[in-house]
């Protein structure tokens, strides 16, 4: 271009410069506004990630409980349970009545629900 630039008059020069500059210019608006529209479609997904996530923590409020046993933890699959002999049993009295959660184990009820044992 500095070959062109010698043959041109200035102001030839002058208009040839004020183009160059106008086609950056419309480049690098094509380019904010793609990036505008890529912030904003990830702030959509962010939006929505975060409500999820706030319902699974209200979801969670009500969470059923882990019984220990023998070492395994269990998670407990229903909220409240008759027991053959017609006792009512709710989720979280379980943990302190070891002999009817071996007797659960034992029936293999599916009241529990063996959690794998995580890496530390």
């Amino acid at each position: 271009m500095a070959d062109d630039n010698k043959e041109l008059t200035p102001a030839q020069q002058i208009a040839a410069l004020k183009k160059q500059l106008a086609d950056q210019g419309k480049a690098h608006g094509e380019e904010i506004q793609r990036v505008r529209e890529e912030s904003s479609a990830k702030d959509a997904i962010i939006e929505g990630q975060a409500q999820q996530l706030a319902a699974a923590k209200a979801q969670g409020a009500g969470q059923l409980s882990v019984v220990t046993h023998e070492g395994q933890h269990y998670q407990v699959l229903a909220g409240q349970f008759t027991t053959a002999a017609g006792q009512l049993v709710k989720h979280d009295e379980l943990q302190a009545n070891p002999a009817l959660v071996q007797q659960l184990l034992d029936d293999e009820s599916g009241l529990l629900q063996l959690l794998e044992a995580q890496a530390e």
